[in-house]
């Protein structure tokens, strides 16, 4: 997993340990611990902890016409 980890050092990854998602961007591993970073905020994760682990893929953009105000209590 750490090897795996290294090759993505500067990319945005999501991954899955124990029942928690996390997406953020590779900066550094050190020791056991995987460092990710988004939006200025650095998580630390246990390599052994995590069980998958993906490339972030980028949001797709609603198809054009009318969308629903979902803030709205009902």
């Amino acid at each position: 997993m750490r090897n795996l980890l290294e090759n993505r050092i500067g990319k945005e990854i999501d991954i899955h340990c124990e029942g928690v998602s996390l997406t953020g961007t590779v900066t550094r591993i050190d020791g056991n611990v995987v460092y990710l970073e988004k939006d200025d905020v650095i998580c630390c994760v246990n390599i052994d902890k995590i069980v998958v682990v993906w490339e972030s893929r980028e949001k797709k953009s609603s198809p054009p016409g009318f969308i629903g105000d979902q803030s709205r209590e009902r």
